[in-house]
């Protein structure tokens, strides 16, 4: 891994680190973060309903251990990885980073922890070089060159054993190749911890040594990892075991050979002991006929190895027998009666970097998506309803609210159906990358870039069908025809965005979308005129876009009765309605992709 030399020159203010080194403040140089000391004394973790997912954690891991974290399906394991990486809150207790409080100073540490999710959440038609390039151009410091970009890009390339897949697209990838791009990415800010679930979709077991030999190499070089095990096939080659009972209780901290030796004489009497493994462990600490989980939690902290292993390291007792085996620890109890400082807040991306960088992925994967594209020739075809409709409203004046209210939720259901799966599709990859940088706006506003484009196409489209059913009388109606359907074509993809981002599911995005676009039909006043209706009825009418949208077509066309002034106050209306619209919609993303446990 490229090492670069971090500047030591600080200044304490209050609880903040200020880089005094000019060079170092701009970013010029990227930290290099040695692996860092983890601790977590009591953790406890509630669901909604107030029952614990995980109860009295508590265990020390020295800079440089690789940990293996063990238990049965539902015992916390997951829980406990998104603790520690800064996505969930505990209810009780801390987590300690060299001493200093996670959640406390959590922005502070972000750049410091690497967290490789279960879920493989990257885009499938990029390529393994643009994935790394973009996740160092948002967490490397923001005035790093891109030579040191680029160089950092390779490093984590090589240390992954990517380096020959630089220009493969990771649809094409295997199954191992995948787990080490989340590693790559991670190596990319140069972390002091690095937490790695279990993979959806396992691996092959001679795979999964193969990505254990990787992070104990990479814990050799200094970084402390801990990874999820379930199947217990990495605890040889780990430093410590975390054994989880269910109940999220801890069963066992501790080096992995006093595990077998503490589990094996706790095997009741009648089980065969002879081919007895850390698997066979797991079994026996989740039948609830040999004992339940906090009884495997209390016969822990009654034994020596809890003491020895947990307590009196996480209280600093006997620190000359720590120092025998872990010599890199003596710096850190020197300095431990100094005022411990989180690690300094260096700029990265500004909001404005973000948004390009955003945009030009969209749209790159825009260009690949072949399905996507094909979708393109819908609104051409939806169109041509105005073709077949338009003379009626010539030779029937009547009919103009029917016709031209068809229209525009026809336009809006094209735009909100070519827009539904844009959030929900890259829910995963939005949770990763906001993880470690603040994503909300520029990712909602790359979104809206795109809708914005689509919505000028279906304009463009609807105005040319528009003036080829009309003939050369309606020129003058083209441009005000065009911004109309634009604008709700714009509302429309926007309530496709916002149907995205409230689905849980993907067979309920068309439900929402059906939902919110449904409404816009009935309240627009081409079924049902706005004249003596009750008041719940004009109230769901005035905020509803489809009828000022209406309204401006009729005028258009010579139905209606406007100035050019009014015709201008109700594109503004749509204006301000697509500005609520989207700030509605970032509000919905962010309570969506929050993490609950």
């Amino acid at each position: 891994m490229a090492k670069l030399i971090r500047s030591n020159t600080e200044v304490s203010e209050g609880n903040k680190a200020v880089m005094s080194d000019s060079e170092e403040k701009d970013g010029q140089n990227v930290p290099q973060i040695k692996g860092a000391l983890l601790q977590a004394k009591g953790l406890t973790v509630h669901n909604p309903a107030g029952e614990n997912l995980l109860s009295d954690i508590s265990f020390h891991i020295e800079p440089g251990e690789l940990v293996s974290l063990s238990g049965l399906s539902f015992t916390g394991k997951s829980l406990l990885l998104k603790s520690l990486s800064g996505l969930m809150k505990p209810a009780r207790g801390e987590i300690l980073i060299d001493g200093i409080d996670l959640y406390t100073n959590l922005k502070a540490f972000r750049s410091s922890i690497g967290y490789v999710p279960a879920e493989f959440a990257f885009q499938e038609n990029l390529t393994v070089g643009e994935i790394l390039e973009a996740e160092a151009s948002l967490r490397l410091p923001r005035r790093t060159s891109s030579q040191d970009r680029k160089q950092r890009v390779l490093s984590s390339l090589e240390t992954a054993g990517l380096a020959k897949d630089s220009d493969q697209r990771v649809r094409k990838l295997g199954r191992i190749e995948r787990r080490r791009l989340g590693i790559a990415v991670e190596l990319i800010a140069n972390p002091g911890i690095l937490l790695v679930d279990e993979i959806v979709g396992q691996l092959t077991p001679f795979e999964e040594v193969q990505i254990t030999i990787l992070l104990r190499e990479l814990s050799r070089q200094g970084l402390t990892v801990i990874q999820v095990d379930q199947r217990s096939r990495s605890a040889g080659l780990s430093d410590k075991v975390i054994f989880l009972a269910p109940g999220g209780l801890l069963a066992w901290f501790g080096p992995p050979e006093e595990a077998f030796i503490y589990l094996r004489n706790l095997v009741p009497r009648g089980v065969v002991k002879d081919l007895f493994g850390l698997r066979e462990a797991l079994e026996i600490l989740g039948n609830p006929q040999i004992q339940q989980g906090i009884e495997w939690a209390k016969r822990f902290k009654n034994d020596p190895a809890y003491q020895k292993y947990v307590d009196d390291p996480i209280h600093s007792r006997y620190p000359d027998l720590m120092l025998q085996t872990r010599p890199l620890l003596r710096l850190r109890l020197r300095n431990s009666s100094q005022e411990k400082l989180p690690p300094p807040i260096i700029p990265r991306a500004s909001g404005f970097q973000k948004m390009i960088l955003l945009i030009r992925r969209e749209f790159r994967l825009l260009l690949r998506e072949k399905r996507w594209l094909s979708m393109l020739v819908i609104p051409p075809l939806i169109a041509l309803v105005d073709f077949v409709l338009s003379p009626a409203t010539v030779s029937n004046p009547a009919l103009a609210p029917i016709v031209f209210g068809l229209a525009l939720f026809l336009v809006l259901l094209t735009s909100a159906l070519l827009t539904e799966n844009e959030i929900f599709k890259e829910r995963v990859v939005y949770q990763r990358e906001t993880r470690t940088s603040s994503l909300s706006i520029p990712y909602i506003l790359s979104k809206v870039g795109l809708v914005g484009l689509l919505a000028i196409y279906q304009g463009l489209v609807w105005t040319i069908i528009h003036f080829a059913a009309a003939g050369p009388a309606a020129g003058l109606q083209l441009l005000p025809y065009g911004i109309t359907i634009g604008l709700i074509a714009f509302i429309g993809g926007i309530l496709g965005l916002i149907a995205s981002a409230l689905s849980r599911k993907a067979t309920s995005i068309t439900i929402w979308v059906l939902g919110l676009t449904l409404p816009q039909l009935v309240f627009s006043g081409s079924i049902v005129p706005l004249v003596n209706l009750n008041l719940p009825f004009n109230l769901l009418s005035g905020i509803n876009p489809s009828r000022y949208a209406l309204e401006s077509l009729l005028a258009i066309s010579g139905n209606g009765v406007v100035t050019n002034a009014s015709l201008l106050s109700y594109w503004s209306i749509l204006a301000i309605m697509s500005l609520g619209l989207i700030v509605l919609l970032v509000g919905i993303q962010q309570r969506a992709t929050s993490t609950r446990p």
